[in-house]
């Protein structure tokens, strides 16, 4: 039967983990390490020292950069095995002492009172975490993955029942992304640029927008001086703010990109409707649709703009939402340039990148020497993006390699692995590329070319 709880205690305890060699056969290799937060990667660190699988997981863009780059970026050392065809066997330990008569190798004597007393010659015992090392060799990161939990998509035509369930599930978000639209109404843009909504809300009749709100005329791209006049008056005759102008909104999928498809939808909607603008919103979007929403004045005739939302609205009513939070804030496209070269192969050029501040509310164009890392997918297929290179210009991420390998590169290879150029690389079977740039904030921006 149901009882009422009548008091809570909570208890602080300090728990020690021991891995041990049991029957000759390491416990590391069998077991995977998993870790619900991410954090900079530690967990996943010291797995790939000991040779344990791992998993960890964030919702944060920061931690996964941080992991992604130290994993890349390490080196550990190469234990010694028993047999050297599989670590099943386990490690090779050695008893050793330095200088001092002090125990530094993995078996140590255990003395006790018993064998001091009997004059028997102390047991010995094996330090797991102290296996004999060989410094010949250097070891790296084994291969990794970085996924996403994305829900698939559901086709309304073909499961009606299926679609309306997403559709009533669905509701809580958008209402949550209108709730916070309202209590942060200012949206930062680019070109010292700000807009202040007035009247968020849901549209009455629609089928591909999310929201509509109202703008001052001025606060637009574009506007006409009869419209700011017009603007004026109404402020100085304290009359009805009838000039200014309805703006649409896009809300992205709360879990994954935001596809080309919606965006081209609710663009002819808005359009059609006569909304001055369209603003898209998510916490992701993929390559062709940043690039649709760039072109979308061409090419159907209203302006877009893309608004990168931060992660933290997945946490709902756990985040305190201020007029100063930096919720929504633009993001720029890398600039690349792709250089074909002898022999029908390709080097691709990283420009710089445009980073908008939404504090001083600046925007500054970054030459590509400056930006934290950015990646390479020699043939993208347009699902999986795969780092065929890696580069990391601002930061000395390569150090620690760098030392190990103890000058057996020229130091123009290291260079190289810090500049903006990349290495010459073949056309592949989607004759296309794909490059990656993490900004200061984490982001990952791409930007996908045909070759």
């Amino acid at each position: 039967m149901p009882c009422e709880i009548k008091d809570l205690e909570s208890e602080i305890t300090t728990e020690t983990v021991y891995d041990l060699e049991i029957e000759t056969v390491h416990s590391f290799i069998t077991e995977v390490c998993t870790v619900h937060n991410c954090g900079s990667g530690t967990t996943a660190y010291v797995a790939e020292q000991w040779g344990r699988r791992w998993i960890t997981c964030d919702v944060s863009r920061v931690p996964l950069a941080l992991a992604r780059q130290r994993l890349l970026t390490a080196t550990f050392p190469w234990y010694q095995l028993k047999d050297n065809n599989s670590p099943t066997g386990g490690f090779i330990y050695k008893r050793k002492q330095n200088s001092k008569g002090e125990e530094i190798g993995g078996i140590v004597p255990h003395i006790t009172l018993k064998s001091i007393a009997n004059n028997e010659p102390p047991e010995s015992e094996i330090l797991v975490d102290r296996p004999e090392v060989d410094n010949s060799i250097v070891r790296v990161c084994s291969p990794f993955t970085i996924e996403g939990t994305i829900p698939p998509p559901v086709e309304m035509e073909d499961e009606p029942e299926s679609a309306a369930v997403v559709i009533e599930n669905s509701g809580p978000y958008e209402e949550r992304m209108l709730e916070i639209l309202r209590k942060s109404p200012v949206l930062r843009l680019s070109g010292n640029r700000t807009i202040t909504l007035n009247n968020v809300r849901q549209p009455t009749r629609t089928q591909n927008l999310s929201a509509e709100a109202m703008v001052k005329a001025s606060d637009l791209e574009g506007a006409t001086l009869g419209e700011v006049v017009d603007e004026a008056l109404e402020v100085n005759l304290n009359q009805l703010p009838l000039s200014q102008k309805p703006v649409a909104f896009l809300f992205g999928p709360e879990n994954g990109a935001i596809a080309e498809q919606p965006v081209y939808r609710a663009a002819g909607e808005a359009y059609h409707k006569q909304y001055a603008h369209l603003f898209v919103l998510g916490f992701a979007i993929a390559p062709s649709a940043r690039q649709f929403v760039e072109n979308c004045q061409d090419t159907v005739g209203i302006p877009a703009t893309y608004i990168q939302a931060t992660p933290d609205l997945l946490m709902g009513d756990l985040l305190k939402n201020m007029r100063s939070s930096q919720i929504f804030s633009v993001c720029g496209l890398p600039e690349i340039r792709i250089n074909p070269i002898p022999e029908g192969k390709y080097q691709v050029e990283l420009l710089g990148l445009d980073v908008f501040d939404p504090v001083t509310m600046k925007v500054d164009s970054e030459p590509g020497k400056n930006v934290p890392a950015w990646f390479l997918d020699t043939d993208y297929n347009g699902l999986c993006f795969h780092v065929n290179q890696a580069f990391f210009p601002r930061t000395g991420a390569w150090d620690s390699i760098k030392k190990a390998l103890k000058g057996t590169y020229e130091e123009s290879v290291w260079e190289h692995l810090a500049g903006t150029t990349s290495a010459p690389f073949a056309v592949g079977e989607h004759r296309q590329i794909a490059v990656k740039v993490i900004d200061d904030r984490g982001n990952e921006l791409l930007v996908v070319k045909s070759l």
